[in-house]
């Protein structure tokens, strides 16, 4: 990956400094503040896909497998409540046709009555003031919790939420709602700092989900329409703002806990997932398909 000038001005803010470790990358991007606007707004609102912006990064997933210099495979996150075990298998994790595929079954593992899986850049590919996006094809079924979202490279030195998470995309089973939130010191778990988004179509088709976030702004987008800004001012309300430094991205589809459960209200057969989606799971394993993962730098 190319490194980027520190002597660099971007256009937006002053200029921070490039950081580079293992192949990591933090450079700026020009995010100013703005209001949010809903998505029926589109034809009208939508901005050119590229404008002002250089791609720095980008898994385009066109292998045969997952590229391990982007990704590590994660199995031991037990969190939330959530009822699956997370593996290396490519029964659920493969690349093929073109898209990443983390698919959850019904399959007894580790104690747990669920299988899926969760990829991670941490270490890899890191990035801090720029501009991240996915396209991605969510599974519908109650309890099904899939997510796109980024934590801050420091979680092993000062902890969760210190290290600050900004969920760009996370869906809980519903077709026609996604959700985006911020947590950090002071605002956490049922953070304040969340909003639900609506898609102009279900989520059971591709949608681009995207982030922008500076020194001064939170942005959230889906298919290039902005659908909500939060402001440093607004964060600062509740403890300290910690989206100055790297951070890493994770994909996962997680099955059940306390997100979807305070949603759909469901305890039996397990937290937050009904028998419905039991029994969706059993006769076809559910999948949440990565088209592709980019990153761009402001210019």
């Amino acid at each position: 990956m190319n490194m980027i000038s520190n002597s660099k001005r971007l256009s937006g803010f002053k200029h921070l400094l490039a950081w580079s470790l293992g192949g990591a990358l933090l450079v700026s991007a020009g995010c100013g503040a703005g209001a949010e606007q809903p998505i029926e707004e589109a034809a009208t609102k939508q901005e050119a896909p590229l404008a002002g912006w250089v791609q720095i990064w980008s898994d385009e997933f066109d292998g045969t497998s997952v590229n391990t210099s982007n990704w590590s495979y994660v199995t031991n996150v037990h969190v939330n409540n959530e009822q699956q075990q997370y593996t290396t298998s490519s029964q659920n994790v493969s690349v093929s046709n073109g898209t990443l595929k983390i698919t959850a079954r019904l399959q007894s593992n580790n104690g747990y009555p669920f299988t899926s899986g969760r990829l991670e850049s941490a270490g890899k590919r890191q990035f801090g003031h720029t501009r991240i996006e996915s396209r991605i094809k969510l599974p519908v079924g109650a309890g099904l919790w899939p997510a796109f979202w980024l934590l801050g490279h420091d979680i092993n030195t000062v902890g969760w939420p210190a290290c600050g998470e900004l969920d760009i995309m996370e869906n809980v089973g519903y077709s026609d709602w996604i959700s985006g939130a911020l947590h950090g010191p002071g605002y956490s778990g049922n953070t304040p700092i969340n909003s639900r988004f609506y898609p102009n179509s279900s989520v059971a088709n591709f949608h681009v989900y995207r982030t922008e976030f500076s020194p001064s702004d939170v942005k959230w987008y889906i298919d290039g329409v902005l659908v909500k800004t939060t402001l440093k001012s607004e964060v600062t309300r509740y403890g300290n703002w910690v989206y100055d430094k790297p951070f890493y991205i994770i994909l996962n589809l997680a099955v059940g806990g306390s997100y979807p459960q305070g949603v759909n209200g469901a305890t039996y057969p397990y937290p937050g997932v009904p028998q419905s989606t039991v029994d969706l799971i059993r006769n076809t394993p559910q999948t949440m398909e990565v088209d592709w993962v980019r990153v761009y730098q402001w210019q």
